[in-house]
């Protein structure tokens, strides 16, 4: 039987004065089930959201069937509309079954073949004719991409296909507010301001040339969402920060409680809290909430206005 998601994703709803999206960011459902329990118990704060964008690394570690079947679970028991892009452990890593005394122990890169089979089997699950689409409303345009270089090392890669499209939708989005969902940060000039694992590796999506110079060109700003770097909200790098006038880098945190808060933190460190940032989107602003699912409260937020 095919697996699939108990509910397809939607687009993202019709625009109200304020309209809510609760992106999440490294669930990695089988890594923590008291955390994921957490997360989903916290029903009145979900009632809040229009809508939940899964920031990739839903699985827990390769993308097996029975890491799937836990994030189907997980979209039954959320119950809100919902879009999903696709992190590196869709679909990066050579596949080691539960029952492999491998599992959780080695991470293999796979080859271009396994990577692609990865993807497709993301793309079944879901649905999707694509990994990457626009959709446009009032308050703005929303930008999902999906990690897809299945045939380069970096993970943090989005193919030539990927790439002209985005390319042809800032060149027609440059004076609307723009959302992009992408699981990696965002590289234009400058890397990271911490060391991600060792110091070759920029994690992050890296744009030049034409992609380059449209952001900088940018009359109205564009935010970028993105997880995959694990930080906890106090982090020095967790404030919005902007990388050229008008492109702004969100940062949102991890989903189960695997962080980085201090520069020392070349790997991330296991801690009891457990967080969220969602947007509250207006017409001419923008509010980026952090969320403490265990206090079920708010705990701040920043606001950019345009």
């Amino acid at each position: 039987m095919k697996l699939q998601a108990p509910v397809f994703p939607t687009p993202i709803p019709a625009a109200h004065d304020v309209l809510r999206v609760l992106p999440l960011s490294d669930l990695h459902l089988t890594a923590c089930p008291s955390a994921t329990q957490k997360i989903v118990s916290n029903s009145a704060y979900f009632a809040q959201m229009d809508h939940v964008v899964l920031l990739g690394d839903m699985v827990g570690s390769y993308g097996t069937d029975g890491e799937y079947s836990h994030l189907a679970q997980f979209i039954r028991n959320i119950q809100k509309p919902y879009s999903a892009i696709n992190g590196n452990h869709e679909f990066y890593f050579r596949v080691y079954h539960e029952n492999s005394p491998n599992h959780k122990r080695l991470w293999t890169e796979g080859t271009p073949n396994e990577k692609n089979f990865q993807l497709e089997k993301f793309k079944g699950f879901f649905g999707l004719e694509s990994l990457w689409r626009v959709e446009e409303n009032e308050l703005g345009t929303f930008i999902f991409l999906g990690l897809d270089g299945a045939d380069q090392h970096k993970a943090e890669t989005l193919s030539a296909l990927q790439l002209e499209f985005l390319a042809q939708v800032l060149a027609t989005s440059r004076s609307t507010p723009a959302y992009v969902f992408c699981h990696a940060p965002l590289y234009l000039d400058r890397r990271l301001d911490m060391e991600y694992y060792d110091n070759e590796r920029t994690a992050c999506v890296e744009l030049d040339g034409v992609l380059r110079a449209q952001m900088e060109a940018r009359d109205a700003p564009l935010f970028w969402m993105s997880g995959h770097i694990h930080l906890r909200p106090d982090h020095y790098l967790f404030l919005p920060y902007e990388l050229k006038p008008n492109v702004w880098q969100i940062h949102c945190p991890d989903s189960w409680g695997y962080s980085r808060w201090a520069r020392e933190h070349i790997i991330p460190q296991r801690h009891d809290g457990l967080f969220s940032r969602h947007l509250e989107i207006e017409k001419n602003r923008v509010t980026f909430v952090t969320h403490d699912h265990r206090l079920q409260s708010d705990i701040a937020t920043e606001t950019v206005s345009f």
